[in-house]
């Protein structure tokens, strides 16, 4: 036996452990492509105009070429090391893949552990389901005559067994033969997806939430549900909408932060007071949907992490979906921004904004220079409102920005991360290039708050104390390095700037380190399945009122426990400012 130095040994050692890091970061790079049927060189000429032609002449005007048709169903199973590596060893399909070279097929593999493992374990079998789609826009080259097809496609997903379906696991799956008629209906099913827990919900109109049986039943995962569309219903186009003041001269938003939503109901933290039971998503949910009818905003801004990111491991789609849910079912505009929580789950940042900027009634958006890598960050955009007599002329302007996470100097300047200077000027540039109109009232969210949140002491008369309206319970959590947003937030003529992050302090300071003293507030912590504390704090949501005769904001608050109450109405921009009315 040949006795190495030990030198070589570890040199052995570590080119043994480089050499598996290659060979799984191959293999399953390989494993994890999603198989795709594309058409062939000679379909590929085809136009859509083409494609849109056919579908007129065959009855078929509200359907559109990049539709889809779902003609197969699917799982496979699946073993994984942590996140790193995971190789999938078993299929089951209902039907064949279909091999024909006019047609556009399509497999889609959704990227949900049904098992739950896949995130949270460090070696586990996961499970996923995929499918495949037909392009609606390759059948012209077949003509009116479909049944040359020979292809049949999903109409109808269902528990239970019923005649002439197909068993997949606890549901009836039917098929149809694909034909003009069926088109015409609208009776093929386009698109799946799966959400998870007992508490999912779907706000999306067009689709459609099976709640009635479970998908899977695994210990270790939250209950698996199948939402589906139709071919031919999309959503509305709910961003041809404005914000506008109400016909009194009014404009109300309502403030959501800290919502800490995620997979399932989980238990509550730091309840306040205490229950002998309480589940922390259905009691924020149904506090949420208490103030949006008495309030009846106008807008609902969430200023960050609405995701708990450690309870969305599994899917962090189902959480968002939650979060919004109460507000799309009302039909209210909403803007968001992200926190430091939101990204932790199963999407990126830039996942999550592509989600939320498709939803209905969602007005997030993505600048030109928004990034995947997060150094600009994502969602920087700005709102105006406009008056009820001239939809052109603004009244009020809003300005959204992402605080980031956390510090990536940390050595320098530990804890959170902050506005970047080129956010700030963006704004300006965006302030003084494309505002057509100025307004004088306006207002700013994002979730991190400013290092001029601990402006408790007066700038301007030692020895004072700033006028502070509200709870300051906890420290203040601001980044330690300052880059200066006040004085570009002073120059867009911004009066109140509003974040989340610190749950336990709601309170609004006006800071007089700038000649507007700005207004600096805190929407306090409204969902259960985040901290509290500090001696007991109950969950609240804060309240803005824009009034444009008055020129004035107004601002107040409401407790989960007693939400037709409110408490600290607070009169913002005039003369006797700071006022408790």
């Amino acid at each position: 036996m040949i006795c190495l130095p030990k030198l070589y040994q570890r040199f052995l050692v570590y080119l043994s452990i480089f050499g598996l890091i290659v060979f799984f970061y191959y293999d399953h790079n390989q494993a994890s492509r999603i198989q795709s049927y594309r058409t062939s060189e000679s379909l590929k000429k085809i136009s859509d105009a083409d494609a849109e032609e056919w579908l007129r002449d065959n009855g078929l005007e509200g359907l559109s070429p990049s539709d889809s048709l779902l003609i197969n169903i699917g799982s496979e199973q699946c073993f994984h090391i942590g996140r790193f590596y995971e190789r999938c060893f078993s299929v089951y399909e209902l039907r064949p893949q279909l091999n024909n070279e006019h047609l556009l097929v399509e497999r889609r593999k959704i990227h949900k552990d049904l098992r739950g493992s896949f995130g949270r374990k460090w070696f586990g079998r996961s499970e996923y389901l995929y499918y495949d789609i037909l392009g609606l826009g390759s059948l012209d080259s077949l003509g009116s005559d479909l049944k040359k097809l020979n292809l049949e496609a999903i109409t109808g997903i269902s528990s239970g067994s019923k005649d002439k379906s197909v068993s997949f696991k606890d549901f009836s799956v039917t098929f149809e033969p694909v034909s003009i008629e069926l088109l015409q209906k609208r009776s093929i099913i386009s698109e799946i997806n799966i959400l998870f827990g007992t508490d999912c919900v779907d706000p999306r109109e067009t689709w459609s939430l099976q709640k009635d049986v479970s998908f899977t039943h695994y210990a270790s995962s939250e209950p698996a549900y199948l939402t589906y569309r139709f071919v031919g219903f999309y959503p509305a186009n709910f961003k041809a909408q404005r914000l506008q003041e109400t016909d009194e001269g009014r404009f109300k938003i309502v403030q959501l932060a800290d919502l800490h939503l995620g997979v399932g109901e989980s238990e509550c933290v730091d309840e306040f007071p205490k229950h002998e039971t309480c589940k922390a998503d259905p009691k924020t949910e149904a506090f949420i949907e208490q103030v949006l009818d008495i309030e009846a905003p106008q807008l609902v801004v969430f200023t960050g992490d609405q995701i708990m990111g450690d309870r969305s491991i599994q899917d962090s789609e189902t959480a968002l979906l939650k979060a919004v849910a109460p507000v799309i079912s009302r039909g209210i505009l909403w803007a968001m921004v992200w926190g430091n929580h939101d990204d932790e789950g199963s999407l990126t940042r830039w996942q999550l904004s592509e989600l939320a900027s498709t939803l209905p009634y969602s007005l997030f958006q993505f600048s030109i220079y928004d990034t995947k890598d997060n150094t600009f960050g994502v969602g920087n955009y700005v709102h105006q409102v406009f008056s009820k007599n001239d939809t052109e002329v603004p009244v009020s302007t809003l300005y959204f920005l992402d605080s980031h996470k956390y510090s990536t100097v940390g050595k320098i300047y530990p804890g959170y991360d902050w506005i970047k200077a080129s956010q700030w000027e963006y704004m300006k540039k965006y302030y003084d290039e494309t505002l057509e109109l100025k307004t004088e009232l306006s207002m700013a969210f994002f979730h991190i708050p400013l290092p001029e949140y601990l402006n408790i002491e007066s700038n301007t008369h030692p020895g004072e104390k700033n006028a502070l309206v509200g709870t300051y319970k906890e420290g203040i959590t601001a980044p330690k390095y300052n880059s200066e947003g006040m004085a570009t937030l002073e120059k867009l003529g911004v009066d109140v700037v509003s974040c989340g992050h610190d749950h336990c302090n709601d309170y609004c300071l006006q800071d007089d380190s700038t000649p507007s003293r700005m207004w600096l507030c805190y929407g306090g912590g409204g969902g259960e399945g985040g901290y509290a504390g500090y001696g007991g704090t109950e969950r609240r949501i804060r309240i803005y009122e824009i009034n444009i005769s008055e020129k004035n904001i107004y601002t107040w608050k409401r407790l989960n426990g007693s939400p037709k109450e409110f408490f600290d109405y607070q009169s913002m921009l005039n003369s006797n400012s700071p006022k408790i009315v």
